[in-house]
């Protein structure tokens, strides 16, 4: 199982029987976890795609068209965020990503620190060549994040910004 550790967090990649276990089994999981899982996590819109991510693991394990990484306070044991890795399929070395931060940990830098290390691991591992998200328009904490990582706006489509790194 693919694991970055930073100063304060690891961040993991979500493996196919823990995506079951949040959608179907919520309550035995946050039982028996070793790490805590705040019931604020996981948003809206990761619950909208983790049956799709179920479903692309059962067919092909070893795909990588869309991967959801943890994101984990390393010193609290506790669930914090996620990221989420969407590739291109004409264009393999586009990797989109998109993340969240429960509201209590937000604002202290995890995001940014997470956002940096997976960004960090993909280009040195030749996983990708250039890296694009999006963001509101209004959301000031995602635009400092990803001013801060490096990347560039390309487009402003009402109500988001589009951006990328190369």
């Amino acid at each position: 199982m693919a694991q970055i550790f930073t100063d304060r967090l690891l961040l993991m990649k979500c493996p196919l029987d823990l995506a079951k276990s949040i959608i179907l089994n919520r309550k035995e999981l946050e039982e028996r976890s070793p790490i805590f899982i705040p019931s604020d996590w996981p948003s809206i819109q990761l619950k909208s795609i983790l049956p799709y991510y179920i479903e692309m693991l059962e067919k092909a394990p070893r795909t990588d068209n869309l991967q959801i990484w943890l994101i984990i306070d390393a010193y609290e044991r506790k669930l914090i965020g996620s990221i989420r890795l969407k590739c291109f399929p004409n264009d393999a070395k586009t990797i989109d990503l998109g993340y969240e931060i429960i509201a209590s940990y937000r604002n202290q830098g995890f995001g940014y620190e997470a956002v940096q290390a997976v960004a960090d691991w993909l280009f040195k591992s030749g996983n990708a060549m250039k890296i694009t998200a999006e963001c509101e328009q209004t959301n000031m904490a995602s635009i400092r994040i990803l001013e801060k990582l490096g990347m560039r706006r390309i487009a402003k489509e009402a109500p988001f910004l589009k951006w990328e790194l190369r």
